[in-house]
């Protein structure tokens, strides 16, 4: 029984496919495909800021996220800078994981260089 369904929709294709082919009316049917994600413009690219080449006389930034182990860290780093620098100031800034734009703007008019990094 299946086999016989199967032979006269096979046959039926057969036979129509010729009539689709040529009728001018599918000739001239064209499909559009969209994506729809839509179309966003990728974000604007900030390249790295030039190395300082000396840290004497230099304000540096140690900026601690309140992660455990990260301020005994920058304690440490703070000691070693003074000791090879001695004119070089070191500001203290402490906050969320994220900065965020108004804190992170304020800290880069504030120093030359930071160091931010995570603890546990």
């Amino acid at each position: 029984m299946k086999n016989r369904i199967l032979l006269g929709l096979y046959s039926g294709l057969f036979f129509a496919l010729p009539l689709v082919a040529t009728d001018p009316s599918f000739a001239k049917v064209t499909m559009e495909v969209l994506n729809p994600r839509g179309e966003i413009d990728p974000p604007q690219t900030v390249g790295i800021s030039p190395r300082l080449t000396d840290l004497a006389g230099k304000t540096i930034g140690l900026y601690d996220n309140g992660k455990e182990g990260f301020t005994a860290f920058l304690d440490v780093t703070e000691e070693l800078l003074k000791k090879k620098f001695s004119t070089t100031t070191i500001k203290r800034y402490n906050g969320a994981f994220d900065l965020g734009d108004r804190l992170s703007s304020k800290i880069a008019k504030e120093v030359d260089a930071v160091i931010y990094g995570s603890g546990d």
